[in-house]
């Protein structure tokens, strides 16, 4: 009886060594990164990188860097990142926000940026999938361009196709939770994928992801209610005073976004511009990293809140992850109907706020649909767990987008 215990539990003790072995081994190794220029340690968790077919018959192929969790892998939840634009790479997270790096620009021109490791990673209680969507940005093609006329439909049907992919070739993450995320135009495309996840399994698509919820940062979602929002919250942080804002709400009658009804609207909606006008609107507590003239500006600028005035000053050698380029969406420039514009044909003729030169790995070859205005409304289907949305879309509409001209931030 003894002796049969113990072969009984040798053999579980082999199985459970042959089951870890498959299931460690399941990623593609051939995807493996081993290395990163620019950085000379020892990678803190797997990274891997590469390219997964949605559509066959057009090659179009979308761009991941996959980062695994430093903590328990195995048990840690799976983040899809998602930047917006659209048009801007997710390589702009990995970047500048939450990647597993700080990057440190380098010291001599032409020469590679050294690569720090990050303390604050997401990577630190996630593993986290960066992917540049839809087909045309970053390193994500389309061998047929017409893929390249596109729209918010398209952009969640395809990126829910990635990820019943992606996850056949690392199985060993399906049982893992599952979260969405992203910032900026993310606020269409999370809400959007979501309801395509949530279809997907409804309907019995395989294989079944653990889906579990979604977040978004400085979401957009209509075009009116965000655009109205600035003066209160620019009240609520005391970046303009009680008298400012209530004299701004009376003329303005509470709608501070598009054309102003009176010239008095307009020019109390002038102060209140010109009080925030040296901050970086995108993040208040973030420095603006224009020229030293700028900085200058700030220093001197009796009408912003002191501490505001020596935003990013501390002896730490890396406190704040500088932006070698910036990257923010101009304010007041909502996203319109056609081509996705790259850096210098958006700042023609408009202000850019807190930038210098390209923000991100934006392409101006995509045509996007714009539905804006559907953001609230998805995130209203999923919250209330409504079985369609407000404005119903299927397969058929996505052909017709396809086929004729189309509109999106």
């Amino acid at each position: 009886m003894e002796n049969t215990n113990t072969l009984l539990y040798l053999c579980l003790i082999l199985l459970s060594i042959s089951l870890h072995f498959v299931l460690t081994q399941s990623a593609p190794e051939n995807s493996l990164i081993t290395q990163l220029p620019g950085f000379n340690g020892t990678l803190p968790s797997k990274h891997y990188a590469g390219y997964v077919t949605v559509e066959k018959s057009h090659e179009k192929n979308l761009y991941y860097y996959f980062v695994a969790s430093e903590g328990n892998p195995s048990k840690d939840p799976v983040v899809l990142w998602l930047n917006g634009g659209p048009g801007c790479s997710s390589f702009d997270g990995f970047v500048y926000e939450h990647g597993p790096f700080n990057f440190e620009k380098p010291k001599t021109k032409g020469t590679l940026p050294k690569l720090h490791l990050n303390p604050y990673s997401w990577s630190k209680v996630s593993n986290i999938i960066y992917l540049d969507s839809p087909a045309g940005v970053g390193f994500s093609y389309s061998k047929n361009k017409t893929d390249y006329n596109t729209g918010d439909f398209q952009t969640a049907f395809d990126t829910h196709a990635f990820l019943l992919e992606w996850f056949k070739l690392y199985p060993e993450f399906l049982p893992n939770p599952l979260f969405i995320s992203g910032e900026s135009f993310a606020g269409i495309y999370v809400p959007t994928l979501a309801h395509e996840i949530a279809k997907g399994i409804d309907s019995g698509v395989t294989p079944k992801l653990n889906f579990k919820g979604y977040l978004i940062g400085n979401a957009v979602t209509d075009k009116i209610f965000d655009g109205n929002a600035l003066v209160p919250f620019a009240h609520g942080m005391g970046l303009i005073s009680d008298q400012l804002f209530e004299t701004v709400t009376a003329q303005c009658k509470g709608k501070f976004y598009g054309l102003p009804d009176t010239q008095e609207c307009k020019s109390v909606l002038g102060r209140v511009y010109l009080n925030i006008g040296y901050l970086n609107i995108y993040d208040i507590l973030e420095p603006c990293y224009h020229d030293s003239s700028d900085s200058e500006k700030l220093a001197n600028a009796t009408n912003i809140p002191h501490s505001f005035r020596q935003l990013g000053e501390t002896e730490k050698p890396m406190p704040v992850r500088k932006r070698m380029f910036g990257r923010a969406w101009p304010l007041g420039a909502p996203v319109t109907d056609g081509i996705v514009p790259n850096w210098p044909q958006l700042s023609v003729g408009a202000h850019v706020q807190c930038t210098v030169t390209n923000p991100c790995l934006r392409q101006d070859r995509i045509f996007m649909t714009k539905t804006t205005e559907l953001g609230l409304r998805y995130d209203r289907v999923i919250l209330t767990n409504e079985t369609e949305p407000s404005l119903r879309h299927d397969r058929c509409d996505q052909a017709k987008l396809e086929a004729c001209p189309c509109n999106s931030d």
